[in-house]
């Protein structure tokens, strides 16, 4: 039981403290790919945790049935033997992280079911409305709007007008827009609702939903600034970001922090990184949660054994 409880502890740990120890990722002077691996390695590290924990309190009682039956046997005689109530403490520990658990999954399977709902309604309504070539709809509208469309049929979704801006920044926007589809950032912001809606009281789960936003933003920034360079998606958000409209469901080019997009376009540009240090990047990133809390509790042990 001591190990589930130092997995239940580093969960916490991630949940309360995950914020403010991935705040120095989140700087134009790294990549922003790396800052969103290091969100959802949080969001993972303390799934994985919490369901390790529930697996080792509970699996030694699948295995080894004769606590549990000498538990539920004092339970019908009316006396519960002093030697069972370890059992009954390690079984009372374990609803902890399973109503966590429950409560994710209950979450997830009626987003899920929402998500697709709603894609599905969206794509019927594009095929009567709209004009496809490619991986990209096409609608008969003025204003400048893209957004992409996530799901197993991926697409992205731009206007007319998007080619009144240029041959340039409409190739921008919708390299932005296929980023968003290549590096499946719609389940990374779907990821991060149900973590919210499940979890709303623990402070990286709180967090989670507009920070994911934004990193998806400026990593599909990130990706159309090396197609086309930063000048001419600066130009392009600018452009984009006067039409004001926002798609339920769908990633917008200009529904997300418009004005610190910006500044990491200006302050970092495109990044020249291979992507085999890129990959290494986003890994290292993606396990930094768990190696801060890891080191957290080393420390904490130690300090422990001192006194």
């Amino acid at each position: 039981m001591t190990v589930a409880l130092v997995l239940m502890t580093s969960a916490a740990l991630i949940a309360v403290a995950g914020p403010a120890c991935l705040r120095p990722a989140v700087r134009p002077s790294l990549l922003p790919a790396a800052a969103l691996a290091a969100w959802l390695g949080a969001l993972m590290a303390f799934l994985v945790l919490t369901a390790l924990s529930a697996t080792m309190l509970l699996f030694p009682h699948v295995l080894d049935t004769s606590g549990v039956r000498t538990l539920v046997g004092g339970c019908l005689s009316g006396s519960i033997p002093h030697s069972s109530f370890g059992t009954l403490v390690q079984l009372g520990i374990s609803l902890l992280p399973l109503t966590i658990l429950t409560r994710i999954a209950v979450v997830a399977i009626r987003s899920l079911r929402s998500a697709r709902r709603h894609r599905a309604r969206h794509f019927w309504m594009l095929g009567a409305a709209a004009c496809r070539s490619g991986h990209v709809h096409w609608i008969d509208d003025p204003r400048p709007i893209a957004y992409s469309l996530g799901g197993a049929r991926g697409a992205v979704v731009a206007t007319h007008g998007i080619r009144r801006l240029g041959e340039q920044q409409c190739a921008a926007v919708l390299e932005h827009e296929l980023a968003h589809i290549r590096g499946r950032h719609h389940v990374a912001v779907l990821c991060a609702d149900i973590a919210a809606k499940a979890l709303p009281m623990l402070p990286l789960m709180r967090r989670a939903p507009e920070m994911v936003r934004l990193m998806v933003e400026l990593a599909a920034d990130d990706a159309a600034a090396r197609a086309h360079g930063p000048r001419t998606v600066h130009a392009a958000l600018l452009a984009m970001s006067k039409s004001g409209v926002a798609v339920r469901g769908a990633l917008n080019m200009s529904g997300e922090s418009v004005a610190v997009r910006i500044i990491w376009l200006q302050a970092q540009g495109a990044s020249t990184h291979t992507p085999i240090a890129r990959g290494r990047l986003m890994l290292g990133f993606a396990l930094l949660p768990t190696t801060l809390v890891g080191a957290a509790l080393v420390a904490l042990f130690r300090v422990y054994c001192t006194f």
